[in-house]
């Protein structure tokens, strides 16, 4: 069994993705990469460029950086930890590829929120915190989750409105024991 592990966190957001990723990392000792700071430097260099269409490309080139950034930590010995809505078959795909390209384990997890009040709660809550282009009312939330790509592939799914202690336990029981690579 590979050592290295390609973990990526998927689902729509306000369902605690980011908070479930940022702890696995930190438990991990592994590279974590977030899709929405990339993101959000794209957009941001593409406003200072003048760029009109910009944020068109902002979203698809997020991902294929991700998959670059984690492919660089990999080869050098370093488990990934992906934060990301993994939304589309495509980059599940070069996910998939990319692990068995350098020899990784695939670890696929699916954040939700079974408790809609929280989990409206958690979307209108981020209206200060984000950048206007990000999902921060229920409208666009329920807008996005008509686009998201169902995820077929295995995983493990957590229900964020459980806590973060006893999500983190059942992701690193997913995870299996921490070994020399991760």
């Amino acid at each position: 069994m590979s050592t290295l592990q390609l973990i990526v966190f998927a689902g729509m957001p306000g369902t605690g993705k980011s908070s479930l990723a940022r702890a696995v990392a930190r438990d991990r000792r592994a590279a974590y990469l977030d899709k929405d700071t990339v993101k959000d430097a794209v957009v941001n260099l593409a406003d200072q460029m003048k760029l009109e269409d910009g944020y068109k490309l902002a979203g698809p080139l997020s991902y294929e950086l991700l998959v670059g950034l984690a492919r660089d930590n990999l080869t050098v010995g370093l488990s990934v930890v992906v934060d990301s809505p993994a939304a589309y078959q495509l980059f599940r795909e070069k996910a998939k590829a990319l692990a068995k390209t350098v020899k990784a384990e695939l670890k696929l997890i699916e954040c939700i929120c079974t408790d809609e009040t929280l989990l409206r709660k958690r979307i209108e809550d981020r209206l200060h915190d984000l950048p206007a282009y990000r999902t921060r009312d229920w409208e666009t939330f329920q807008q996005d989750r008509m686009r998201f790509e169902r995820i077929t592939e295995p995983r493990l799914i957590v229900d964020t409105a459980e806590s973060l202690v006893v999500n983190l336990r059942k992701v690193q029981n997913y995870l299996g024991p921490l070994t020399d690579g991760v």
